[in-house]
């Protein structure tokens, strides 16, 4: 492919919302080219296949999408049609406890409270009254608000008060997610689990004002969701879409720094020193490290400087991978009870006592992994047998770990051999055939190995930063941005999982970006987004 030396607009790292972005405004008739160092673009959304047993594909970042087939950008960019396909398995959890009882999460509240009555007829009740309580406020509040611009936290609470629907909404905020937890269940495996969930999800649960975060996650009904062929498959459909729409895609090429003159970004310069001019604007999917330090470097803000040094990466976010290759899934000793924690999504193991999640965050201040092993895992060849050759199957548990061992990131290196036994060890506590001869090989991935792959998980965080007080909301990344929009940098925007709304595999910031650049440099959209405030207060405008 022949590149040109000046786009309408250029996006530096093409992960999943860099993808997007460009997409809709190639779409929308804007030469567009991204910049992405990693041999395949599409960031996290990897599936590459085992190298020492073909045939076997493994997650080894991305693996569940939640409710992906239900965003507006996989409809807009019509997703379906370059061959995505995605399944829903039920149920989307389970967690199996030592003793061999399972919580069953399934899309039925009903069906999930049966399974949670064995441990407390009281929780059981209590998580059927909360998800009939908040799937309408997950479905008309929480969705759409993903996708809406930011509004500041007072002009939030403020129209959300205007409803029975808002102020349903708002009746937990003011706690933590413990603190919500602790209130409203009295058994340590639902507590366990739902704190560990929270920790997946990259949630905080110490900290306030987010109290409605587990309540939201009961009442959805947006379906966890594989796709088929692994997540690798929706890169490689954003791909198709950008070239078909006249965008360009820079793979394995490392931007040195962002160009700006008089207060404005116009271009990038590469590694070997290349400048591509752009006309209209630059956007950036990476974390503010990368952007404001790095790319920008003396071009960068005193404030945007301070405020970046200042900016916190998660520090229980990090995940220990270990991937596997089978002959048989892994049949747990818990399904001869209920076949159906065979098919779950996602299994959780360990998590039976709720001190022990909390203990991660004081063993990560202490750069030490935890005694007690947590996992959470899955075989995705249960429901899509294509990762697998036939009649075998891929696996995945993930444990979370500190970034750094004793003070020092590299003691990973030496650690990961002894961590992966103690893994698989564990696993075969549950799923006795996870091992022997069913076992055909293994490999794990940890937290330095993931900043080693992909530079902007700084520290191995998935979510590209905390997403605490300050870093949350219109906050995100940190305080005084314009919606995507750099202050104090014309033309420059940020796109990535460190703007706003944040999050893993969302597409929001992704989305969002391309709407702001579109109205800001003057483009047609072709597209029409929601603005939930707009819609809840008419009068805003």
């Amino acid at each position: 492919m022949g590149y040109e030396k000046e786009y309408d607009g250029i996006i530096v790292g093409a992960g999943h919302n860099g993808l997007i972005a460009q997409a809709y405004l190639a779409r929308a008739g804007l030469r567009t080219l991204s910049i992405d160092k990693g041999q395949h673009a599409g960031g996290g959304l990897q599936t590459p296949e085992d190298t020492s047993l073909p045939g076997f594909f493994h997650g080894t970042h991305a693996v569940s999408l939640k409710g992906i087939s239900s965003t507006a950008w996989f409809k807009d960019l019509e997703l379906a049609e370059w061959g995505v396909k995605l399944v829903a398995p039920d149920p989307s959890i389970t967690s199996i406890q030592r003793d061999g009882r399972a919580i069953v999460w399934y899309a039925s509240a009903e069906r999930t409270a049966e399974s949670i009555a064995q441990f407390s007829e009281r929780d059981a009740h209590a998580w059927k009254t909360i998800a009939a309580e908040y799937e309408d406020v997950v479905r008309e509040l929480v969705g759409p608000e993903m996708s809406s611009p930011a509004v500041s936290l007072d002009e939030r609470d403020r129209i959300l008060q205007g409803s029975d629907l808002g102020r349903r909404y708002l009746k937990s905020a003011p706690l933590s997610p413990r603190q919500f937890i602790e209130d409203t269940f009295e058994s340590d495996a639902v507590k366990a689990m739902l704190l560990y969930y929270c920790i997946i999800r990259e949630v905080d649960v110490n900290v306030r004002d987010q109290g409605n975060i587990v309540p939201t996650f009961i009442g959805s009904r947006q379906p966890g969701e594989l796709a088929v062929g692994g997540s690798y498959s929706l890169a490689r459909a954003l791909k198709h879409d950008v070239y078909a729409h006249g965008g360009h895609i820079m793979e394995q090429t490392t931007p040195r720094r962002i160009v700006v003159e008089n207060g404005r970004a116009v271009g990038v310069e590469l590694e070997d020193g290349t400048l591509i001019r752009a006309r209209r604007f630059v956007a950036s999917s990476l974390n503010p490290h990368q952007t404001f330090l790095e790319l920008l470097g003396d071009k960068s803000t005193e404030e945007l400087t301070q405020k970046t040094n200042d900016f916190k990466y998660q520090k229980v976010g990090q995940i220990f991978g270990v991937n596997i290759a089978l002959k048989d899934a892994p049949d747990y000793s818990a399904a001869a009870a209920n076949p159906d924690i065979n098919k779950a999504r996602l299994t959780f193991l360990g998590l039976d006592d709720p001190a022990d999640v909390l203990r991660l965050y004081a063993n990560a201040d202490r750069g030490i992994v935890s005694d007690q092993v947590m996992l959470i895992g899955g075989c995705p060849t249960v429901a899509d047998p294509t990762q697998a050759p036939p009649g075998h199957n891929s696996a995945y548990m993930w444990q979370k770990a500190p970034y750094a061992i004793d003070g020092d990131a590299k003691n990973w290196d030496k650690r990961k051999a002894q961590q992966l036994e103690t893994v698989l060890e564990f696993w075969q506590r549950y799923a006795p055939n996870v091992g022997g001869a069913n076992l055909l090989g293994a490999f794990a991935t940890t937290p330095l190995d993931t900043e080693r792959r992909f530079p902007s998980m700084q520290r191995g965080d998935l979510y590209h930063g905390w997403l605490g007080p300050g870093q949350r909301g219109v906050d995100r990344p940190f305080p005084g941005m314009r919606g995507h929009a750099v202050p104090g940098i014309d033309g420059l925007y940020l796109a990535g999982s460190s703007a706003y709304p944040g999050g893993n595999i969302t597409g929001f910031p992704g989305y969002l970006a391309a709407t702001q650049i579109a109205d800001e440099v003057g483009v047609d959209r072709w597209w029409n987004p929601r603005n939930l405030w707009d819609e809840l207060d008419p009068e805003r405008n």
